[in-house]
Formats: structure tokens, C-alpha cells, sequence
């Protein structure tokens, strides 16, 4: 009496019962979103990456302007802060047209520069903290205190006064930290969609390899 046919698929066919039932399906789909999601953080955190270098820039020359003219030296701090983000600006625009058409080859290297930027941003941050505590605004309030039959009174409006130097600065050295953050990000970023395409192009140069394997033992 023969033996009834194992319903189980053959080690052979296991990739083909794995499509058919949507497994193999389902899965690239899922890689795939992940992907484009990834990508697209990437793009839109690199676009905000230079949106808010430029005022960085554009503040920051304000202040090193008037050493250039007279020939002074420029602080380490304002210098070293003032180069990072013009640096950091140029490798934003030029990894957001490229990366990708050359994300499985420049990932690492990405991943490795957008680090060495978090660094130069710390360094800078850093140089600069004594702005942290600069009080950049002022504020008079009137004010009456009756005493008796007498008032005293101080301030007869109000009014306020922001130094404007000073708040521009400060906003520098904040929009810095907020720099430092989103080049982290994309350190991340740019390595997770590395990892992932190279991934992909490994499980398909395997799955070929496979594919071309089994044809050749159906056909012997």
C-alpha cells in the first residue's frame, strides 16, 4: 500500500508555498513602507536642517562682519559656531539632492559626517553658553503703593525694551541646539535606510542564487 502524499511543501518549494499563501507579499510591502517613510523623515528634517541654518548664517554674520571691516580677530566661540553652520548648511543641500540616488553607497558616509556635525555643533554650543543666562529684555511696569495719606509711586507707563544684539545671539545659540538635534537624526536615519537597502540587495542576490540553484537540479 503506498503512502499517502506528505501535504507539507517540499524544502524545494518552500519559497513558492511561502508566496502563495502572501507571506513574501506582505513582507516587502511592509519593508518597503518603512522605507519611504524613512526616506521621507530624512528629506523633510534635512529641508529644516537649512531653513534654519540660513538665519543662523545670515545673524551670525552680522556679528563677524564688523571684525572682518576693522581687522580684528573674531572669538573662538562666535567663529567656531559661525563656520559649523555655514559648513553644516552646504553638506545639507548638497546630501539632500544626492542621497538619494546613492543611499546604498553614501550611507555610511552620511551617517558618519552628519556625526562629526553633531560634534562641531556641541563644540560651538558649548564655547557660547554663557549666553544661556542673558537677560535680553526689559520690562517697566508702573507701579503705586499708598502709604497713609501718601503715594508713592514708581514708573508712570508702561514699557519694554529688548537689547537686540543680545536676542539675536541667543536665538542663534537656540536654533544651534535645534540643529545639533535634527543632524542626530539624520545620523540615524541615513544608517537605518543603509542597513535596510543593503538588506534588500543581499536577500535578492540570495534569492536568485536559490532560484538559479533549484532550476538546475529540476532540469538534471
Amino acid at each position: 500500500m503506498a503512502a499517502p502524499a506528505d501535504p507539507r511543501p517540499r524544502a524545494g518549494k518552500l519559497s513558492e508555498y511561502l508566496k502563495s499563501i502572501g507571506v513574501f507579499e506582505k513582507g516587502d510591502t511592509d519593508c518597503k513602507t518603512a522605507k519611504m517613510l524613512s526616506a521621507a523623515l530624512f528629506t523633510g528634517i534635512r529641508v529644516m536642517q537649512i531653513i534654519i541654518a540660513i538665519p543662523i548664517i545670515g545673524m551670525l554674520g552680522w556679528f563677524v562682519n564688523p571684525y572682518v571691516e576693522n581687522k580684528q580677530n573674531v572669538p573662538d566661540g562666535l567663529l567656531t559656531l559661525f563656520i559649523v553652520s555655514i559648513l553644516a548648511c552646504a553638506w545639507a543641500i548638497a546630501t539632500l539632492f544626492q542621497f538619494h540616488r546613492y543611499r546604498d553607497v553614501t550611507g555610511p558616509v552620511i551617517a558618519v559626517v552628519d556625526i562629526a556635525f553633531v560634534g562641531a555643533w556641541i563644540a560651538g554650543i558649548y564655547l557660547n553658553r554663557g549666553i544661556s543666562d542673558a537677560d535680553c529684555s526689559s520690562l517697566s511696569v508702573p507701579v503705586a503703593v499708598r502709604v497713609g495719606d501718601n503715594t508713592y509711586s514708581a514708573g508712570n507707563n508702561w514699557s519694554a525694551s529688548v537689547n537686540k544684539s543680545c536676542a539675536m545671539f541667543k536665538a542663534s545659540w537656540v536654533l544651534s541646539i535645534i540643529e545639533c538635534i535634527l543632524f542626530f537624526l539624520t545620523c540615524l536615519l541615513s544608517w537605518t535606510l543603509y542597513r535596510s537597502y543593503r538588506y534588500e540587495t543581499t536577500r535578492h542576490v540570495h534569492h536568485k542564487e536559490y532560484t538559479g540553484h533549484h532550476r538546475h537540479h529540476r532540469h538534471v
